[in-house]
């Protein structure tokens, strides 16, 4: 007979027990602890098939008094059968042991909240101060007629589209510089990274005032007195075609310019950190490619090309992929630049959409809903990038 399966019992044991505080807490439906009693109530179950000794199990199922009887019960009966049980079993079991407490955490504030959110985007109104009906999908539907929401999300993609290929063109052009055998390089390194162990909150408000119409430093070095760069709604490109009587409207006229002044300080914020991966990845590349591409010839551009690109697309795939998602979540820079969202809902991204709809109107339901379709468009992006391109990435040397 096979051994009793432990790390099975203990998972569930630990889920009952995140499940039953949650309860507690009013953070979970009752069906959600009925259902995970029932599914260790039947594998402590099925477990008096190897003796009764085994019916220490049962005392799990006082969950709903004590949440952390499932996870004791399993450990005490452990460690009373512990000598019986064959040494792969016993290691599965320490090995997971260990992997639950961090795991459990990951529950704790990502998977679970994450279909909390979900589960309040189906009711009406949610705001916890009174009993809230049950819609169904009715806040999806209105979301997808939400002006506004579109509008955000117009704005996020705007965002997406200039931050992410920007900052890695730049930060590969800095990396690649860096690892060049300079004087003050490491000078140089701390220069570029200061800026991203810097508090958001607290650059965000230096850059408000670097960008100020009257006392600000690049209306000085432009020579732009008065120029209102945070309070700008006209796109960036109907200003340019402006002067050769070309007008385009909508989302054509692309970003304000308040919009864009946003976009410069997040590039600049988040460029050391890419520089420091980017670095990483340029020191592991061989010196021998680089000096057998000298012995042939080859320039420094022939280099970069054929030699750096290949063998760092890894990282950069990976920092693409990182920098789509931290775009779609912008919100600290945007809510500290501008406010209220930009003159005309300019600046007006998907995350700070949410945080109005949630925080301001109090209206959990619809914010969640947004939460949950922002996954959706994330997820979907994520894997179309990977399937795209994951076949330029030189996994190999």
């Amino acid at each position: 007979m096979r051994p009793y399966p432990f790390p099975l019992a203990l998972g569930l044991g630990v889920l009952l027990a995140l499940a039953a505080y949650a309860r507690a807490l009013g953070f979970f439906p009752p069906g959600g602890v009925y259902l995970a009693l029932l599914l260790y109530g039947l594998l402590a179950l099925w477990g008096l098939r190897y003796g009764a000794v085994y019916g220490l199990l049962l005392l799990g199922l006082l969950a709903w008094v004590w949440p952390w009887a499932p996870v004791l019960a399993v450990l005490l009966l452990f460690l009373l059968e512990a000598r019986r049980l064959p040494e792969k079993a016993q290691g599965a079991f320490y090995g997971w042991l260990f992997v639950w407490p961090f795991l459990a955490l990951l529950l704790i504030w990502q998977v679970f909240p994450t279909l909390y959110a979900f589960y309040l985007s189906l009711f009406e109104k949610v705001n916890f101060l009174r009993r809230a009906e049950f819609a169904g999908l009715e806040n999806y539907a209105i979301l997808l007629r939400d002006p506004l929401f579109w509008r955000a999300l117009g704005n996020t993609f705007w965002y997406v589209l200039f931050t992410v290929p920007t900052g890695l063109l730049l930060a590969t052009g800095v990396a690649i510089l860096l690892n060049l055998r300079l004087a003050f390089q490491g000078l140089y390194r701390t220069l570029f990274f200061l800026p991203y162990i810097t508090a958001l909150t607290a650059a965000a408000a230096v850059w408000r005032w670097i960008y100020h119409p009257e006392f600000g430093f690049l209306n000085w070095l432009l020579g732009t007195p008065g120029l209102d760069w945070l309070n700008t709604p006209k796109g960036v490109f109907a200003l340019l075609l402006e002067p050769l009587g070309l007008k385009v409207q909508g989302f054509l006229a692309g970003p304000s310019l308040a919009f864009l002044a946003v976009m410069v300080m997040s590039v600049w914020h988040f460029l050391g950190y890419q520089v420091v991966i980017l670095l990483a990845g340029l020191q592991s590349i061989p010196k021998e490619y680089y000096e057998a591409a000298e012995l042939d010839g080859a320039s420094f551009w022939q280099k970069q090309r054929y030699i750096t690109w290949p063998l760092l697309s890894p990282t950069l795939f990976f920092l693409f992929t990182l920098g789509l998602i931290g775009a779609f979540q912008v919100f600290t820079q945007v809510y500290v630049l501008t406010p209220t969202g930009g003159v005309l809902q300019d600046t007006l991204t998907v995350a700070f959409y949410l945080y109005n709809k949630g925080f301001r109107d109090a209206d959990f339901s619809y914010a969640s809903a947004i939460a949950t379709l922002t996954f959706l468009i994330i997820l979907a992006l994520t894997l179309l990038q990977r399937r795209v391109l994951e076949r330029r990435v030189h996994y190999g040397a």
